[in-house]
């Protein structure tokens, strides 16, 4: 499993990068990174097939849910990076948050 922390994820980021944030729905909606779709951790481990073959970007609030996402994301096929410090450390950095259901 690949990993980088949020300072390489914000100077490689694209538009078309895939980001999915595993953490809750509540949470998500409290502030996420913009673009970002919301998958919930628990659907990430029942489904990770969805996602075979794609390179994808997994985020969290610190890092550990994400962790565990992309284990269970790359065993079924897919490419994921893991984005350590997470949501709390872009937010932190001071970039731009996004609000609500995506």
């Amino acid at each position: 499993m690949r990993e980088m922390d949020v300072e390489q994820f914000a100077a490689g980021r694209r538009e078309d990068m895939a980001v999915v944030d595993v953490r809750s729905h509540e949470e998500f909606v409290s502030g996420h990174v913009p673009g970002a779709v919301n998958m919930p951790l628990e659907r990430v481990i029942t489904d990770p097939g969805r996602y075979a073959g794609q390179e994808l970007y997994v985020i969290c609030q610190s890092g550990g849910r994400s962790a565990q996402a992309a284990q269970a994301l790359a065993a079924a096929g897919a490419q994921p990076v893991s984005v350590a410090g997470g949501t709390a450390g872009w937010i932190s950095s001071g970039r731009p948050v996004d609000t609500g259901a995506r």
